[in-house]
């Protein structure tokens, strides 16, 4: 049994302070066992994440596809806290997912915040001269005012990247009630999840773990060898919380970045 614990932000970005991780460690541990030479016989999904860019969470999404798909092997996702967003796009191509009653889920949407500056740059005295050659090149520049034309180019690629999104979760669980309000970006708790068949049933990790077991044909764990993708903390990690959800690093980020992220 493979068990793959996603407790982060989701996104390509290198991983920080040299340690090797986040989601191109999660791709080369699912890569791994495409190969037939790796006995596999089962995969743990083990979700407590806010989602993250879009991109990143189809590339591990559709990776997950691949390996059950070819390997034929069960997989089954248990949420702790949250897996909304990205983290539900790779969710939902499990077989089973269980979550917690306190858990929040779904958040099936897009969203893309460009922040503003130009009144702060008028009121301090700094101004951008922007040297371009194409005339959307700038697009999303911080420092003017967002024109008619590119706002409506942008809000047309979030609607692309949410149809996608849309139609990556039916594919998987087209059994979803409700799809008009369980598709417009809103999380929702997992009472009202599993009342619209976002999630298949209450329970913890360990229900998800039994229920993996019968799925691989076993009654008990006695047979079972567990591979397990743990990423180690560095000792800036552990002081300033960069693998939770919430760090201060990843706030920052969001703050400062413009990116389409599945949310």
């Amino acid at each position: 049994m493979a068990v793959l614990t996603i407790n982060e932000v989701i996104d390509a970005s290198p991983e920080r302070y040299g340690k090797k991780g986040g989601t191109l460690g999660m791709l080369d541990f699912l890569y791994n066992y495409l190969d037939e030479g790796e006995r596999i016989d089962g995969l743990l999904l083990r979700m407590n994440t806010p989602g993250g860019t879009a991109g990143a969470s189809e590339e591990l999404a559709q990776l997950l596809a691949r390996l059950k798909d070819e390997r034929k092997i069960p997989v089954v996702a248990t949420i702790a806290d949250i897996c909304c967003s990205g983290g539900y796009m790779i969710a939902c191509v499990a077989d089973a997912i269980y979550s917690n009653k306190g858990s929040m889920t779904g958040s099936i949407g897009c969203i893309m915040q460009i922040p503003n500056i130009e009144g702060l740059s008028e009121k301090i005295g700094v101004t951008y001269v922007t040297i371009k050659s194409g005339r959307m090149k700038d697009i999303g520049n911080p420092t003017r005012k967002m024109t008619d034309e590119e706002r409506a180019y942008l809000e047309s690629f979030a609607k692309e990247t949410h149809d996608a999104f849309i139609a990556h979760v039916t594919k998987y669980r087209p059994q979803i009630k409700n799809t008009e309000e369980m598709f417009d970006g809103r999380p929702v708790g997992a009472v009202l999840a599993k009342e619209n068949d976002l999630i298949d049933a209450f329970g913890g990790y360990y229900d998800a773990y039994e229920d993996l077991l019968h799925r691989m044909g076993e009654d008990d764990d006695k047979n079972i060898e567990v591979h397990e993708f743990k990423r180690k903390k560095s000792f800036v990690q552990k002081l300033m919380g960069t693998i939770a959800p919430f760090s201060t690093e990843n706030i920052w980020q969001g703050l400062t970045e413009t990116r389409l992220l599945a949310k």
